[in-house]
């Protein structure tokens, strides 16, 4: 936890029930005014297209009409249909039209008798609309260059990293991490290996350029020892400037990431290493070899990190062609498979003493083995484990009308985890769309949908987190609010931490590190918060005015578009396959 200053201002976040008539009983979120609920990031022209209406703690039918934006003419009409009670909403009914498809940018319009309702936003319907969200989460790695200017953004900065040991070392370059300047390596490999990734799928050199720009930098902080050091501000809070990135002052090298994330940085480099000239090619494989050679036996290790440990593997057998890399990775596959439950979500240690009900690395790890070697013989198996893991999630998707997918909190499920919203959605969106393209299971693909349409604005805060589409939050965590131009701290592209479930107790939210607190006090189990909140953007007169929103739902993460971008990467993938065959 952030060292507390004394508290200067405190804002708690309470719950949103005012509403256009009486709620249901246990109904603990309601809209103003009846508005259809849709993805106002779009839809994908062949794609599930829904929408969810609450009518609180009334039961009732209808019909909607989607609207063309332009002309104003309705372009598509259906009946409502019922989903039935939700604490979100009350009584929820479904507008699907899945079946309309042609692009254009539209609005819902919904009739219910009785009921006098808004029409949605407005969103688009695109046949590249994936591909689009990808470039854009992509494209937000730029902004967060370091080590020199960013045009419209900052001037050169942190030029002068950073000092060990009083002792002046060049490391330079990289990204900001977050929402603030910090450099904390293993980070890093999420940004690096999903633009990576999307270049291999759909080339374009930008990508390639932007990940050696974050590659170039580990490579100048990895220890003799195979580790990395992190690049962060001096003292116990490494979080204290609250600046113009090009004013801080001098930074220090700290602790290394973990062994998983050390692992992952080589999986990053190795693979990398096959897009790039041959003096980087040369220097990002040393680099990853010497990271590679920290990774313990199978069955050593915890889920994430005997994941890791995979994707070197397979990235150095795809750049050498030396086959006992194959071999060791099969021999990782097989630990893999050992961990599934048969109920169908893993366990991250070997005892099976601590789930995994997430997806993460060790369905992605899987999935590259099977590009790797085809053929293989543990390939039928790989690809049940896929089937068992879907299915598994596809009951928790079924939780509520939005189809993100649930959680299970001990022992007792849950429409949303407490912490690291976007993360668990976006790398679910990851899994889904994987075993929708191994499976050809189009239901996956769908499914996969659900989760970035959340990210999008389609849930229960109306609210977008993906930055530069939709309708955000208004109030965004990032230094870059010291910087003229970008005080709202909006950046294209970034995806925040995103809404996360009241636990029923008190959560500190932030920015505990300036004393100015946001919490979430007493909320009921499972409401949806995010920090939408005026005071933040028109809060007292203070020092540090802008750093108010809160950082665990409203902060930008590295991991958060790294998994966001192979979301999206994979169910462009899968649709067109499925298009294909079709």
């Amino acid at each position: 936890m952030r060292p507390k200053e004394p508290i200067r201002t405190l804002r708690k976040l309470g719950s949103k029930t005012e509403s256009w008539s009486p709620l249901a009983p246990g109904q603990i979120i309601a809209q103003p005014k009846l508005r259809p609920i849709v993805s106002q990031g779009g839809y994908y022209t062949d794609g599930v297209k829904t929408s969810a209406v609450w009518t609180n703690g009334r039961e009732a039918c209808g019909s909607f009409y989607l609207i063309d934006a332009v002309s104003g003419g309705i372009v598509y009409e259906g009946e409502l249909r019922p989903w039935g009670y939700h604490i979100w909403g009350g009584y929820n009914l479904i507008a699907d039209f899945s079946s309309f498809r042609k692009e254009g940018c539209y609005k819902l319009r919904v009739r219910i008798r009785g009921v006098e309702a808004e029409d949605s936003h407005p969103f688009e319907i695109s046949s590249s609309v994936y591909q689009d969200w990808a470039g854009m989460a992509a494209r937000w790695f730029y902004y967060q260059r370091c080590g020199c200017e960013v045009p419209g953004w900052h001037g050169p900065c942190h030029l002068d990293d950073t000092l060990l040991d009083g002792r002046q070392v060049d490391a330079t370059g990289g990204w900001h991490d977050a929402g603030d300047y910090n450099k904390w390596t293993g980070c890093g490999a999420y940004g690096i290996l999903s633009l990576v990734a999307l270049y291999e799928a759909l080339p374009d050199r930008r990508l390639v350029d932007e990940a050696i720009w974050e590659a170039d930098y580990v490579c100048k902080v990895q220890r003799s020892d195979g580790t990395f050091w992190s690049v962060t501000g001096p003292g116990e809070d490494p979080w204290r400037w609250r600046g113009r990135p090009e004013e801080e002052p001098q930074r220090v090298l700290r602790e290394t990431p973990g062994l998983g994330g050390t692992l992952l940085l080589g999986a990053s480099l190795a693979r990398l290493a096959r897009s790039v000239g041959e003096e980087r090619k040369e220097r990002y494989m040393r680099t990853a070899l010497r990271a590679y050679r920290l990774a313990g036996r199978p069955g050593d290790m915890d889920i994430g990190t005997e994941a890791a440990a995979l994707l070197a593997e397979l990235a150095l057998f795809r750049l050498t062609g030396d086959g006992r890399y194959a071999e060791a990775a099969r021999g990782r596959v097989r630990e893999l498979l050992r961990r599934q439950d048969g109920e169908g979500f893993f366990w991250k240690d070997e005892g099976r003493t601590s789930p995994e009900y997430g997806a993460g690395w060790h369905l992605v790890a899987l999935y590259e083995f099977l590009k790797a070697l085809p053929g293989d013989e543990l390939g039928e198996e790989v690809l049940r484990v896929f089937g068992r893991w879907a299915a598994w999630g596809e009951e928790l998707t079924r939780l509520s009308p939005f189809g993100q997918m649930g959680t299970v909190v001990g022992g007792e499920l849950r429409n949303l985890p407490p912490a690291s919203g976007n993360i668990h959605l976006a790398s679910a969106a990851a899994g889904m769309a994987m075993a929708g393209v191994l499976l050809g299971e189009r239901r996956y693909l769908e499914l996969a949908e659900r989760q970035l349409q959340w990210i999008a604005g389609f849930n229960p805060t109306e609210r977008s987190t993906f930055v530069g589409v939709g309708v955000g939050p208004g109030v965004y965590h990032h230094r870059y609010v010291t910087c003229e131009g970008h005080e709202d701290g909006a950046v294209p592209g970034g995806v925040l931490n995103g809404i996360v479930g009241s636990d029923g107790g008190r959560m500190e939210l932030g920015d505990m590190g300036t004393g100015d607190y946001v919490v979430a006090d007493g909320l009921p189990v499972d409401y949806p918060i995010l920090d939408t909140d005026e005071e933040a953007r028109n809060g007292p007169p203070m020092p540090w005015k802008g750093y108010t929103p809160a950082h665990h739902t409203n902060e930008y993460w590295t991991l958060n578009n790294g998994w966001f971008i192979l979301g999206a990467l994979y169910l462009s993938v899968g649709y067109m396959r499925y298009d294909t065959h079709e």
